[in-house]
């Protein structure tokens, strides 16, 4: 077995769902540049800086020579919320760092198979173009509400890159696109926020309730749908999510009291109620203050 499958056949074993590889040749960047000009951006004023290594991943590591594109597919299965809700992605650990942690291991066999590898990992810590680099690696393609779309899994994947500086042959990049003429994603943003294959994060609740800082847009007051933390209303109504596949790792199934949360529990919950509810997942980053405004602006 060649050395490209071995990684292929640890990488399943470990958990991840997908795996491909590609070059860390440049990305040509319109999509991005004409998103900035727009200010979709909103409040990220980061995604303005390291445009350059954004596009031109092998600034990234000396020495790169190939980028694994790895995914995880995360649905938890069938959830019926309460009278708020929570993006599927935050109802289980921290996706950070369970990815690190296997591809950590997945780098560990890899050194077994090149001694001389070096390597970086990213999961959201680095200005990577994450999808397009999936996309280039085979993974599936980007659709019409921005998400990484796969075959077997939807669009419910967490993804990561390992930057290796041995060569491996690349997979062939997914250059087709399964959207269609489907509008679903767009028709049923309450907000507007998304036109094909761009979306405006202005206008977006998962926005305003993850990476939002100050004053909470009028809109939010009406059109929030119960969603205090994420929103996946883009992902729900995707036909490719329809035969979702549960996720097989422990580390993503949410705990009941996390689905079947209510608005009044959390109205009086206390700032150690909270830490120990959301301990080690990605809705501390919202922090208690900020839930529980949110809360007392969802719609009547």
């Amino acid at each position: 077995m060649k050395e490209k499958e071995k990684i292929k056949k640890k990488a399943e074993s470990l958990g991840f769902s997908k795996i491909g590889f590609t070059t860390p040749q440049s990305i040509k960047g319109d999509f991005l540049l004409q998103w900035l000009r727009k200010g979709a951006e909103a409040g990220m004023a980061y995604m303005r800086r390291y445009t350059e290594l954004r596009l031109n991943p092998s600034l990234l590591l000396p020495g790169v020579k190939t980028i694994i594109s790895l995914a995880v597919n995360y649905y938890p299965g069938d959830v019926f919320y309460k009278d708020v809700k929570i993006s599927r992605y935050a109802l289980g650990r921290d996706y950070h760092r369970v990815m690190k942690k296997m591809m950590k291991e997945l780098f560990s066999y890899i050194k077994s198979l090149y001694p001389e590898a070096r390597a970086r990992f990213f999961v959201d810590s680095a200005p990577v173009l994450e999808r397009e680099i999936a996309r280039r690696a085979g993974l599936g393609w980007i659709g019409k509400n921005t998400m990484l779309v796969t075959r077997e899994y939807g669009s419910w994947v967490f993804l990561g890159e390992i930057f290796l500086t041995v060569e491996i042959p690349p997979d062939r990049p997914f250059d087709r696109n399964f959207c269609g003429t489907c509008r679903r994603c767009i028709e049923a943003c309450p907000t507007g926020a998304l036109s094909p294959y761009f979306l405006d994060s202005n206008l977006c609740i998962s926005y305003v309730t993850v990476e939002h800082k100050g004053k909470i847009p009028d809109f939010y007051f009406n059109k929030n749908n119960g969603w205090i933390f994420g929103c996946d209303i883009c992902q729900e109504v995707c036909p490719w999510n329809r035969k979702a596949k549960k996720t097989s790792l422990k580390d993503f199934l949410p705990e009941p009291e996390r689905i079947f949360i209510t608005r009044e529990k959390l109205s009086s919950m206390s700032r150690d109620e909270f830490q120990r509810l959301f301990k080690g997942t990605p809705v501390k980053r919202a922090g208690y203050e900020k839930i529980r405004k949110l809360v007392s602006n969802l719609n009547p």
